[in-house]
């Protein structure tokens, strides 16, 4: 990635934090293309969860799809992609920041898996769901 294209999302990314387009809860959501482009999404299949003590990764897929979600109590970044491979090529999309963490230093505790596809808007299939139930 280049530095003047790392700048400039930055810079794009404080001016959407300090006036977002929308809030859900105490959620800012940044990049409100990536996030309504998710909404219209329905998972077929989660195929890992793994877990730090920072954040979790959640790893899924639809019929056309890999989408990798990264959250911890202060973002959420997810990235979709057409080959497993292209997520060692593909940037995050940044599309939410806890808006307390930032100004307050307070962070919340972690969002449960059910909780952030909630907050996302996935649909999930009968298949989807079972997976969700077994990973949590």
């Amino acid at each position: 990635m280049k530095f003047n294209s790392l700048e400039h999302k930055l810079e794009e990314y404080y001016d959407k934090l300090k006036h977002p387009a929308k809030i859900i809860d105490n959620w800012a959501i940044i990049d409100i293309d990536a996030f309504n482009k998710l909404n219209k999404i329905t998972l077929n299949n989660i195929n890992n969860i793994s877990e730090s003590e920072v954040d979790r990764i959640i790893t899924t897929e639809n019929k056309n799809n890999y989408i990798v979600i990264k959250y911890n109590p202060n973002f959420i970044a997810t990235k979709v992609i057409d080959k497993e491979y292209d997520y060692l090529l593909k940037d995050w999309d940044l599309i939410a920041v806890d808006r307390q963490a930032l100004y307050k230093g307070e962070s919340d505790k972690l969002m449960t898996n059910k909780e952030i596809i909630k907050l996302l808007g996935f649909k999930l299939t009968r298949k989807s769901r079972t997976d969700l139930d077994y990973f949590s």
